[in-house]
């Protein structure tokens, strides 16, 4: 039987009407629905700052000295065009929630004075543990430009990943992976030491993460017409042992978008008990 959703005063009475753009940034939205409680922050460029599956968190929400690489982001892509950090408009800086209602959230960027870009992302909670994404990237701009968007999710280091992909390379001479009847696993424990870069083509989904007995399952459009950005893959997987997490990425189509043109990536996670 579906629970009512709980929320704290704050968050009950911001979803009992649409918050319009012009209402203030609320600190931390917080969307329930069974054993599932999702927490996004809109100030800190709309990411998703928790995710808890009765009760157990499932994401990195530990911060790093630069406030930046924790919880579930999105990006632009390929990231040679920013290096590093990454832009603070769409991955720091606050968003604008234009829409709050029962398990929906819609959050907009500010158009980037770079590239003017202008992200927008909702995010709903379903009815079997699962969260469904949209991004959107709109050219704002006078004229047209290739770009992808790319989800960034960190994650704990221990347990592990395991995926069916075409091909690997990594940033590292050894590759950390394992294979077992056409299906990889990367496991996050001391077998390796240094951070390293995994980039997969992937040849179906979901991609899954197991650990402390839950398991986080990613599904995207895989198709054989995507174009992968220059120097990226349709699944990226950052393993950073010394700092204690690891980064689960999927990216979307490459292409060239007109001014007043959009791209979008979907994606659906899935969170379960691994029995």
């Amino acid at each position: 039987m579906t629970q009512m959703p709980l929320f704290i005063p704050l968050i009950f009475f911001l979803l009992l009407c649409s918050c319009q753009p012009e209402d203030p940034v609320p600190e931390t939205i917080i969307l329930t629905k069974g054993d599932i409680a999702l927490s996004i922050d809109p100030a800190s460029g709309g990411r998703i700052s928790s995710l808890t599956f009765q009760g157990q968190e499932v994401l990195k929400t530990s911060r790093d000295s630069l406030g930046l690489q924790w919880g579930s982001t999105a990006w632009t892509s390929p990231q040679s065009d920013w290096n590093w950090p990454p832009i603070a408009t769409f991955d720091s800086e606050p968003f604008t929630v234009s829409e709050l209602r029962e398990g929906v959230v819609l959050l907009e960027s500010q158009r980037d004075p770079d590239t003017y870009l202008r992200m927008r992302k909702r995010i709903s909670l379903g009815e079997r543990s699962d969260v469904g994404i949209t991004y959107w990237i709109t050219n704002e701009g006078p004229s047209s430009t290739k770009v992808a968007l790319w989800e960034n999710t960190r994650i704990p280091y221990g347990g592990y990943l395991s995926f069916r992909a075409d091909s690997l390379r990594g940033s590292l001479d050894t590759l950390p992976v394992g294979l077992v009847d056409s299906t990889y696993y990367i496991h996050l424990d001391g077998r390796h030491a240094k951070p390293q870069k995994v980039f997969t083509d992937l040849k179906e989904v979901p991609v899954s993460y197991y650990h402390n007995g839950l398991v986080l399952r990613k599904y995207t459009s895989v198709k054989e017409l995507y174009r992968t950005a220059p120097g990226q893959a349709p699944l990226e997987i950052y393993l950073d042992p010394p700092a204690g997490f690891a980064e689960f990425e999927l990216q979307g189509d490459y292409q060239l978008i007109q001014p007043g043109e959009s791209a979008n990536l979907r994606v659906r996670w899935e969170v379960r008990e691994d029995k």
